[in-house]
């Protein structure tokens, strides 16, 4: 566990610039839709819906991949085992996410104690992902972007292992995978069905529950894939 702790400072090498970033986009994001719906002057039913948080978690996923591609050979370069590399990802990852949760959770706050910042905006308070459970919201902060984050993960482990056309030959079976259960599924006429139970299926479960186990099958994923990956 202590040479694990011990490789997590390979990643606070670039910090500034992994953190700077996913928070730096994230709040141009926020400003732009702030000053649109001012320039608006409206408000919908339901408030001023925005999906621009996404840029934060889209963000902080390219800066995980990058920390394989940047760091690992670097980290094999001073001796770290690539499972113990993976190992303090990781744990660097699931810290971050719990961290980012927090903060997100006190903006969400902060949004629904000044209206909406004044407009009524919902840029923390998404519809569906404002579960009104503190604990619950800082969980559907934090799980899917440890999902988004792992996925990522394996793909710049897959990078490390495979090169360039590994990756793409990956993206296309994904894609072929992908399509071919599109097509069974209209096939059989499985739609309504899936519309229904994803309607029907809670926050915490949808949110929570399936990117948690998705985020740890990635994980096991990209340990058992980096054991045999050059720098």
């Amino acid at each position: 566990m202590n040479r694990v702790l011990q490789a997590t400072r390979l990643h606070t090498v670039v910090w500034v610039q992994n953190v700077t970033w996913p928070w730096l986009i994230m709040g141009t994001s926020f400003v732009i839709n702030l000053l649109v719906f001012l320039a608006i002057g409206d408000t919908g039913p339901n408030g001023n819906i925005t999906g621009g948080l996404v840029s934060l978690y889209s963000v902080a996923a390219i800066v995980a991949a990058l920390s394989i591609t940047q760091t690992f050979p670097f980290a094999l370069g001073m001796g770290v085992t690539r499972r113990t590399f993976f190992l303090a990802t990781a744990l660097v990852n699931v810290v971050q996410a719990v961290a980012y949760a927090i903060v997100l959770y006190g903006l969400n706050l902060l949004e629904g104690a000044t209206n909406g910042f004044g407009i009524d905006l919902r840029f923390f308070r998404v519809p569906f992902i404002d579960v009104h459970n503190g604990f619950l919201q800082i969980l559907v902060y934090a799980v899917p972007m440890l999902f988004f984050n792992f996925v990522c993960i394996y793909a710049g482990v897959v990078v490390a292992r495979f090169g360039s056309n590994g990756f793409f030959a990956g993206g296309a079976v994904v894609l072929l995978v992908l399509g071919g259960l599109a097509a069974l599924v209209t096939w059989r006429g499985w739609w309504p069905d899936i519309w229904h139970w994803l309607s029907h299926s809670s926050p915490a479960s949808l949110l929570v529950g399936w990117p948690a186990l998705l985020a740890a099958l990635a994980a096991v994923a990209g340990l058992v894939t980096i054991r045999r990956a050059n720098a």
